[in-house]
């Protein structure tokens, strides 16, 4: 983990991260002011969340034919070039809401390849005996990044303009292009005979299919990714106001309070790996049963201030859980293929994610959020299921 190259990967990335978090504070922002509309509010996470589920599934088409460094470090350099654009349009105050849409989608676009390369990247780097490890440590800088970085956003917006601050993302998306470009080349996966387009984007999905093991890491990410819905944004607040009966306020203090908790996971993973790792049949069913049921103590609770608890204990178990999963992916996958089996990953999650998102808005209409965040206490407990044949194989 000492390694120039994964300081390079972490740094790099780390900037990157906190570039695309200001970006969005200021295009959030952007939106609002020109149409003054909720509508297209929420058309912002819709349109990144779409545009990342195409960039997963399309990317094997990408990385048969393009080194993994190329991959990271180009994506990367394309989005600095369409931030420039972004910026343009901001100075020469094009006011069609749609032409940041589109770009904001192309943006989108380039990080469904970029987070599935980096992951994917990590195991060419690091020992496999400090791969938990690494997966911890690069855990702790994004949760940290994430917990702090939508308050520093929402603080620069208020000293400066959003042109400004388009300014300031762009710099960090060069000097981590510069990061990246200092990575070491390890050869992508070259097309041993021609294969069709659409057998191409298959790829990852077909060593899914051979590898047991495989299958059951993304069963329970199916299935994770189903559960997760509850913790967005509008069901959260919901929760909030109705259950607790508490104002906004405590709808921020209950993410943080979430994002306190991944932090501390991860940190403890980085440092104890070496034990997690040991032990990873033990905490990983540890930590489907304690997600679960701390999700259905949350749904009946009514103490706001044991909600904070309740949400410091999710999201700690919750990550623990994470970096396994990563973790087994990492050594499980080929190096041949594993980049596609990222890809396939992403596309899963988005995928499920977003139709589950619809469908708890739907539920939402015609039962209670003590129902919903019971219904996914109950998909979390049904992880059970294929992590006992995982720690068979």
């Amino acid at each position: 983990m000492a390694s120039k190259s994964f300081r390079h990967l972490w740094v790099g990335q780390a900037l990157a991260n906190i570039g695309d978090i200001v970006y969005i504070v200021a295009l959030i922002s952007l939106i609002h002011k020109i149409t003054g509309s909720p509508l297209f509010l929420t058309a912002v996470p819709l349109v990144i969340t779409f545009s990342r589920f195409i960039s997963s599934v399309a990317a094997p088409l990408l990385m048969n034919r393009t080194q993994m460094k190329s991959l990271i470090a180009y994506s990367q350099l394309a989005k600095t070039v369409l931030l420039i654009l972004f910026l343009l349009c901001v100075l020469f105050s094009i006011g069609n809401v749609w032409v940041y849409l589109g770009v904001a989608s192309m943006i989108s676009f380039l990080d469904g390849w970029a987070l599935p390369a980096r992951n994917a990247y990590v195991p060419f780097i690091v020992k496999r005996e400090e791969l938990m490890g690494a997966n911890g440590f690069l855990s702790t800088v994004d949760q940290s990044i994430q917990f702090s970085s939508w308050a520093i956003g929402g603080l620069l917006l208020t000293l400066l303009n959003e042109s400004l601050l388009f300014v300031l993302v762009i710099l960090l998306f060069l000097i981590s292009t510069l990061y990246m470009l200092k990575l070491p080349v390890i050869p992508g996966t070259t097309l041993k005979q021609k294969k069709h387009w659409w057998k191409q984007i298959g790829e990852g999905w077909s060593e899914v299919k051979r590898n047991g093991r495989l299958r059951s890491i993304f069963f329970i990410y199916g299935l994770e990714s189903a559960a997760g819905t509850v913790w967005i944004a509008a069901v959260l607040y919901l929760y909030v106001d109705i259950v607790l009966s508490r104002n906004e306020s405590w709808w921020g203090f209950i993410n943080s309070s979430f994002f306190a908790g991944l932090v501390i996971a991860s940190y403890l993973v980085f440092k104890l790996h070496g034990l997690f790792s040991r032990r990873r049949s033990v905490w990983l069913p540890l930590c489907m049963v304690m997600t679960s049921l701390v999700t259905l103590i949350f749904a009946w609770n009514q103490s706001a201030l044991f909600a904070l608890i309740l949400s410091v204990i999710f999201g700690a178990f919750d990550q623990v859980k994470t970096i396994i999963l990563q973790t087994c992916l990492q050594e499980t996958a080929s190096h041949e293929e594993i980049g596609k089996v990222y890809a396939a990953q992403g596309a899963l999650t988005t995928l499920i994610f977003g139709l589950s998102s619809l469908g708890v808005g739907l539920l939402l209409e015609v039962t209670t959020v003590q129902i919903i965040f019971t219904i996914s206490a109950l998909l979390l407990m049904m992880t059970l299921i294929p992590i006992v044949s995982l720690k068979k194989a």
